[in-house]
């Protein structure tokens, strides 16, 4: 195999599902994990060399965003001073080799690497779908943010190593210079990452600390715990980072909460079992399910408990709001949209399910209308009748029952071209959109995937 990055813009992945909706997938690149790491990703920044300029001037404009008042300068001097890698020897020396063909300061690439993931408005979760015979949970995630600058960084990354050069171990959807993960799939696991505005007040000083300890290279951020999982397939003298076993979705319902991080919504699912984390400091609240959940930006108490009375209980982050949206956002601003690109997706599902409730009581009264003409000989006629009011009875019920969720029923499932589009409507595609994929955990891969400008957004 080749000692350098395979850039394969020319082929995109294959999709075993063909779709009708015309779509912009981004370039695709293979980064080879045989290479020392400071080699992994030279390639690539050389050819976006040119774009990743614009990554000086987003540390400029995120300070600006966060404070007026900052003085711009002064900080820059305290990054050049402190920030010097990441929390892994790996991730660092990446970076060191995407600064060497940029030009980029390491200093600016650590900001880059552990404020990103901060700042995201974004629409994940899972549903069940049916291809044939065979149903699957399928894994949606767009990923929104106010920097129009990063638009051309998106690209997809397909990992590969020398021992066989064709077999793709994983696939993330990144900006170039950005090592982390943010939206990834490998055999039996995709994962995402969403911006979470709040946390708990009573966590504040741990809160802030993790951040300086993240800049500071002291502890990985989560962008680099969701490599870790990722990238769990290596062998453990190739691995970096937490000692913590992050291979199956089981290890990481366990081991995830525990890990220290920035507050954050951690979406992954191995295709039979969908699971969303409010991760805290700490510690997370877990939710799954089989057949469909999403997350936006929002806490799931935040829909029913009024927003002054959640403040008592979570710190405001107003001050990163303007990072995600060129509009100026307060933290019921953020909310409110979020709750309206949930509600869009849930409401689908909703219906779907309705749906299946009516077509499987329309089912089981048909079955018991053909039994109600089973001739009966013997029977005295009055006795057939009081049995058939008996079952029509019986039936009516069922079907009241089946209607309000009483009963069970047979298991729900959309196909993939339904959620895709579910996934492409608008607000869950919107103008600060940067991307949207659909990802099939069961085979590891990416089926679809999207990049967006504004002008292709129909509102």
């Amino acid at each position: 195999m080749d000692n350098r990055i395979l850039i394969t813009d020319e082929g995109q992945v294959e999709e075993p599902i063909t779709f009708d909706w015309l779509h912009q997938p981004p370039p695709v690149y293979r980064i080879n994990l045989s290479l020392p790491p400071s080699e992994r990703y030279t390639e690539l920044a050389r050819l976006y060399r040119d774009r990743m300029r614009s990554v000086r001037s987003i540390f400029d404009e995120l300070l600006i965003a966060l404070s007026p008042k900052i003085p711009v300068k002064v900080v820059h001097w305290i990054a050049r001073v402190f920030l010097h890698g990441l929390s892994t020897r790996e991730e660092t020396e990446e970076l060191q080799g995407i600064s060497r063909a940029t030009d980029i300061d390491i200093y600016l690439l650590v900001c880059f690497n552990t404020g990103l993931d901060l700042l995201m408005g974004c629409t994940s979760g899972g549903v069940r779908t049916i291809n044939g015979s065979e149903t699957k949970m399928l894994h949606f995630r767009t990923l929104d943010w106010g920097m129009e600058k990063l638009r051309s960084l998106v690209v997809q990354l397909e990992f590969v190593r020398n021992e066989n050069p064709q077999q793709v171990l994983a696939t993330s959807v990144t900006y170039v210079g950005f090592v982390g993960v943010l939206t990834g799939v490998r055999k039996d696991l995709s994962l995402s990452l969403n911006f979470r505005p709040t946390h708990e007040s009573s966590n504040k000083f741990s809160f802030y600390l993790n951040h300086i300890l993240v800049l500071l290279g002291k502890r990985p951020s989560v962008s680099s715990l969701l490599r870790q999982c990722l990238f769990s397939f290596e062998p453990k003298s190739r691995r970096s980072g937490s000692r913590l076993t992050l291979h199956s979705l089981d290890d990481i319902v366990i081991n995830m909460p525990k890990q220290p991080s920035t507050a954050a919504y951690l979406i992954f699912s191995d295709g039979q079992r969908t699971v969303t984390m409010e991760k805290d400091v700490n510690s997370a609240f877990t939710r799954s399910d089989t057949q469909f959940i999403v997350i936006t930006n929002n806490d799931q108490d935040s829909d029913s408990t009024p927003l002054e009375d959640r403040v008592d209980n979570k710190l405001k982050s107003n001050e990163r709001l303007a990072l995600i949206s060129q509009e100026e956002f307060t933290l019921q601003d953020l909310i409110e949209d979020s709750k309206a690109r949930r509600a869009c997706m849930q409401d689908r599902w909703d219906a779907k399910t309705k749906e299946s409730r009516r077509t499987q009581s329309k089912s089981l009264s048909e079955e018991r209308s053909e039994e109600d003409h089973i001739p009966r000989p013997g029977v005295r006629s009055s006795l057939r009748l009081r049995q058939r009011a008996a079952k029509r009875q019986k039936q009516a019920n069922l079907e009241m029952n089946a209607l309000s969720g009483d009963i069970a029923i047979s298991e729900v499932a959309i196909t993939p071209q339904e959620a895709l589009q579910w996934l492409t409507t608008y607000p869950v595609v919107n103008e600060d959109t940067h991307y949207a994929a659909l990802m099939d955990p069961a085979e590891g891969k990416i089926i679809w995937v999207s990049q967006y400008y504004p002008d292709q957004i129909t509102l």
